[in-house]
């Protein structure tokens, strides 16, 4: 009978064991560190010998309406948690929106409007949800307890962190020893954001590495709560279509989750060949061996990189919009770019009588807007200046034209994959109006 008792928790925990190290391979993969290093062992085997799933916090500040791909790594990693039966914790930075993360930066973050921030909010929830499977995760936003929080209360947070400890920090430290000004607000984003975690008694945060130094103070906060500290996961930082910083909306340099999809396919034909084996590894759907192929062929084939850089195009807009879309994506980037034949290219029809918004005192720039409603008339008006708007073959600079001195059907290009033909007139008979 011991003996039967002895058998039954040996094997008990060599499955434990098991169930581990499966767990282990695939939660450590693309990570770029851990902290501690055996941080992530300690947790899983607790949380198999009590039955509890580990609570794991992502937080998201709506400082602009998109998300992007460089969102995209950690999401990632936040679904391999959830497939893995983990809870997940979606942290909406409502309150801390107002600050501005200030990580990176060099400079204070101009401060946000309520709207701004309920705007963007309203987006982001569909956004995650094309990643992980958002009726499973809590949804919690951190003016929930900020709001509610009295001086007093926040006089004993600040209380449990030294100015040493903040300092220490490379972007703060940078910036004050090179008297450039730093707002005391900014000092209190990553206490703010430690306590997020206290809140919520987080087992592991998931950031990229610049959210090191963030993630690991709310490690230190939470111990000064007498809490078991969270362990912290630093993914790598995507780079952005310009090859050369991290992937940031205020960098510009961002592909949007809510993209569309020829402009998504498109922005990624355009990133640099040398970040191929990134985005193949940190944002695609690809299967380990389909990696392995890709990477090794690529190392091959160094003359010929579009033919991957198309795989990885494919890959992202199936994974966003579905085979179809991205099928048809290829099929125009082919005719519209890659073949440069002015005989394949495909122009949209669209008659301005469909656009009630279009009076004949509206101006260029607002025929382009219409058209493209996800742009927004401060970037409009930078493809004017750069050259970036056609009618026919001319660039056209001036985005005041009114429409009534317009031709009465005339070619639009608008950035380099979209190509309109406009006609001022009734798709059956008469003039518009």
């Amino acid at each position: 009978m011991v003996f039967s008792i002895y058998i039954k928790m040996r094997k008990k925990e060599s499955e434990s064991i098991s169930s581990i190290e499966k767990q282990i391979k695939v939660l450590k993969n693309n990570v770029e560190i851990i902290l501690p290093d055996d941080g992530l062992e300690k947790k899983l085997k607790k949380s198999i010998d009590t039955g509890q799933q580990l609570r794991i916090k992502l937080g998201l500040d709506p400082t602009a309406p998109d998300l992007h791909l460089g969102h995209v790594v950690v999401l990632k990693k936040l679904r391999d948690f959830q497939k893995l039966g983990h809870n997940i914790i979606l942290i909406v930075g409502d309150f801390t929106a107002r600050i501005g993360d200030p990580s990176g930066k060099n400079k204070t973050r101009p401060p946000l409007s309520e709207k701004q921030i309920k705007n963007n909010t309203q987006t982001y929830v569909d956004q995650v949800s094309k990643i992980i499977d958002i009726s499973k995760v809590e949804i919690r936003y951190n003016s929930e307890w900020f709001n509610e929080r009295s001086l007093a209360q926040l006089l004993d947070l600040t209380s449990r962190v030294t100015l040493n400890q903040i300092l220490h920090r490379s972007d703060f430290r940078t910036r004050y020893d090179s008297g450039l000004p730093i707002g005391l607000h900014e000092l209190l984003y990553p206490v703010m954001q430690a306590y997020d975690s206290v809140i919520l008694k987080a087992d592991v945060e998931i950031g990229g590495t610049d959210q090191l130094f963030n993630c690991s103070l709310g490690r230190e906060l939470q111990q000064t709560f007498k809490q078991s500290p969270q362990i912290v996961f630093g993914l790598p930082l995507l780079r952005g279509t310009d090859g050369s910083i991290k992937m940031g909306k205020s960098q510009g340099n961002y592909i949007a989750i809510n993209e569309a999809p020829k402009d998504m396919y498109g922005k990624i034909m355009s990133i640099p060949d040398k970040l191929i084996p990134d985005y193949v590894k940190l944002v695609c759907t690809f299967t380990p061996e389909e990696e392995k192929e890709i990477i090794d062929q690529l190392l091959i084939n160094k003359d010929n990189p579009m033919v991957f850089k198309k795989r990885v195009a494919y890959n992202l807009v199936e994974e966003f919009y579905g085979d179809k879309e991205a099928g048809k994506c290829s099929d125009f980037f082919y005719k519209q770019i890659q073949s440069r034949n002015p005989k394949k290219i495909t122009y949209d029809l669209k008659y301005l009588s469909d656009y009630g918004e279009l009076t004949d005192e509206k101006t260029l720039l607002d025929l382009c807007h219409v058209l493209h409603p996800d742009k927004s008339r401060g970037a409009i008006r930078r493809l004017f200046k750069e050259g970036g708007i056609c009618i026919g073959e001319e660039k056209i600079e001036d985005c005041t034209q009114k429409i009534i001195n317009l031709p009465p059907s005339f070619k639009l290009k608008i950035g380099k994959r979209n190509f309109y033909e406009i006609v001022k007139w009734e798709k059956k008979h008469g003039k518009m109006g």
